[in-house]
């Protein structure tokens, strides 16, 4: 769209654009300096290491370092931090490799079936820095609060894919309907060179570069859109669900200050609270300026709902509505049960207090 700023900021995308990408060590800065660099694997490159060198190159201490694909040992031992290559997962020694027979960390007890890869290695011990680096490139400021919940919903929606395809966790259990082809990792394989190419550690590392932009516009799109879109939205839920006993005694009933999307972080909340299935309605207003009552599904996905409108209501509108009811100004409830309507925010909370006590 004209006059929108590029999500990966044009410093950023010249710092990978003159990043070097070499086959062997670089040359001494000064006499008896040895070289500074990030090692990984040569050969065909994949998604978790180009994400892992991407991070890297958002933090100040790695961002000038060249890129150096190797899989010689000795040039690995003098490398400054390595990732994806080395057999060695060691933070003291910045060795993020996840390829040895004992290793078996994941990011969290939550996701017990997907080990780290490279990608998720160094998230896990940088993602701080990561989320912080791109929210000022973007003017994004945030509290150490908000940076803790970007860093879980970042794993969650992007480096948690990474680490399952790297590691080879199907998505599902069964037969799959369908091939997942389209994502990140898959774009990341398809830039590698053709096996009808002529390959050259030139090419290789060429199209490396290629992938590292590739790479940083998926990160940057994810934790700008999180930080922008995602975290406002929650601390609306987090602050109605705070002053829901101000609404009515009961603290079920939540009304929104502004409407945003609110299920999700209602399911996250609760979870973080230990209240999960607390809260059976939200009030918010609409587009059109009335209210809305709307039933919270029993869990993330499910269509069963926790306390749905009450079955005499479903399918009615205005007057019938309102007189089968009792209450003025009802407009509609869907004759599933999980919504409805009235004109004014007063009837909407009475929709939901009478529905709350049925």
């Amino acid at each position: 769209m004209e006059g929108v700023a590029p999500i990966v900021s044009d410093e950023f995308r010249a710092l990978l654009k003159s990043t070097e990408v070499l086959a062997d060590a670089p040359k001494c800065e000064g006499e008896g300096k040895p070289p500074a660099f990030v090692a990984t694997h040569h050969g065909n490159f994949h998604c978790d290491e180009v994400m892992a060198c991407v991070m890297l190159k958002l933090l100040s201490q790695f961002q000038e370092l060249p890129i150096v694909r190797t899989r010689d040992g000795t040039l690995i031992a003098q490398a400054t931090i390595v990732v994806d290559v080395g057999g060695e997962y060691d933070v003291s020694k910045a060795r993020f490799d996840h390829h040895q027979r004992e290793f078996c960390s994941t990011w969290s007890e939550k996701y017990p079936l997907v080990k780290l890869s490279s990608a998720g290695l160094v998230f896990k011990h940088f993602g701080s820095q990561v989320i912080r680096a791109i929210c000022e490139m973007h003017s994004i400021t945030l509290l150490e609060a908000e940076v803790d919940v970007l860093v879980r919903k970042v794993y969650h929606n992007l480096m948690r894919e990474l680490d399952a395809v790297d590691n080879g966790v199907e998505v599902a259990e069964g037969e799959l309907r369908y091939i997942y082809s389209t994502g990140l990792s898959s774009r990341i394989n398809r830039l590698n060179p053709s096996w009808q190419q002529v390959v050259t550690p030139e090419l290789e590392n060429a199209s490396f570069k290629q992938a590292l932009q590739v790479a940083a516009a998926e990160l940057f799109e994810t934790v700008v859109g999180l930080a922008r879109e995602w975290l406002p939205a929650r601390s609306i839920v987090e602050s109605s669900k705070a002053t829901a006993k101000t609404v009515h005694p009961s603290g079920e009933i939540l009304k929104l200050t502004q409407f945003c999307p609110w299920a999700e972080h209602l399911f996250d909340l609760e979870e973080e609270s230990g209240e999960f299935g607390f809260t059976k309605y939200v009030l918010f207003r609409d587009s059109r300026g009335g209210w809305r009552v709307q039933a919270v599904n029993k869990d993330r996905g499910s269509f069963d709902l926790r306390r749905g409108l009450p079955a005499a209501w479903r399918g009615l509108r205005d007057s019938d509505l309102s007189e089968k009811a009792g209450i003025p100004d009802c407009v509609f409830v869907h004759a599933g049960g999980f919504i409805g309507g009235n004109k004014n925010e007063e009837g909407a909370l009475k929709m939901a207090i009478k529905a709350l006590e049925e």
